[in-house]
């Protein structure tokens, strides 16, 4: 889910976005279901989707989002995948009125919920952190189902881009595939205050780099841009190298694919 526009795209809560209207476009934050009944019935101007935190066990919100004439976007965030996947059911009659996407951590079980929303035709954003080594080995789980089972129409980030910018045709970050550059992305801090860095990628990178961190001489810099490095920076990557090598090796199989079928055109 990204704006049309090139001005940053600021995340307010529902209540901070009432109290003062901001001009721009936003993303509005909703965590009860009094805020998310308000928000369906008249978003903010400006508003680019409702972020929806907190409230996948509460049937009536979704009774009150498969309704409604104004049929802004929804970004479903769950918190405890591994135990909340079943409740994805509720958004199937959403979605028929609205666009609507699953914001997944990676924590443990995450695959059951990333498989039951592309089930349901949910577009998916995994939100990765700094995975353990037992969440890494069920993130090649999960990138093998996003890669060999045909029955996944519905995109799946940060796996979808990474492959495009693996395979040549995308030169996005994982900061942006991830809706997380604070340039573009400009999310509130603690004290309900929103702050924007135009340089903090470019900056965290430059200080990896000089620190002597893995980055300096990691071949997926380029696409990854020390992401996987906060908020520990003696974090190991060697699990995500392994995932990106497993995305690399399937862009370069389709490649090849395509040069062979293209050669064997007449």
């Amino acid at each position: 889910m990204s704006g049309e526009s090139n001005e940053p795209l600021v995340f307010l809560t529902a209540e901070a976005a009432e109290a003062t209207p901001h001009p721009g476009a936003q993303v509005i934050i909703v965590r009860t279901r009094e805020e998310f009944a308000r928000c369906l019935k008249s978003p903010a101007l400006g508003a680019e989707w409702l972020q929806v935190e907190g409230l996948l066990g509460d049937p009536d919100a979704w009774a009150l989002a498969a309704q409604g004439a104004i049929p802004i976007p929804l970004d479903v965030v769950m918190s405890q995948p591994g135990t909340e996947f079943s409740l994805l059911y509720r958004l199937v009659d959403v979605r028929m009125v609205r666009d609507v996407r699953v914001t997944i951590p990676v924590a443990p079980g995450f695959f059951k919920a990333l498989r039951l929303a592309t089930s349901l035709q949910l577009p998916v954003r995994l939100l990765p952190g700094q995975p353990s080594a037992d969440l890494i080995a069920e993130l090649h789980e999960a990138a093998d189902f996003f890669l060999h089972d045909p029955a996944v129409e519905s995109s799946v980030e940060f796996f979808q881009t990474a492959f495009a910018v693996l395979y040549g045709s995308s030169d996005a970050i994982l900061w942006e595939i991830l809706e997380e550059d604070p340039a573009t992305f400009v999310s509130p801090d603690a004290e309900g205050q929103t702050r924007a860095s135009r340089d903090f990628v470019a900056t965290q990178l430059r200080l990896l780099i000089e620190s002597g961190a893995e980055c300096a001489t990691c071949r997926w810099q380029a696409m990854c841009a020390g992401y996987f490095k906060q908020p520990d920076p003696d974090y190991s990557c060697g699990g995500v190298k392994e995932l990106f090598a497993r995305l690399q090796a399937a862009a370069e199989e389709l490649r090849q694919d395509i040069t062979t079928s293209e050669a064997a055109t007449p």
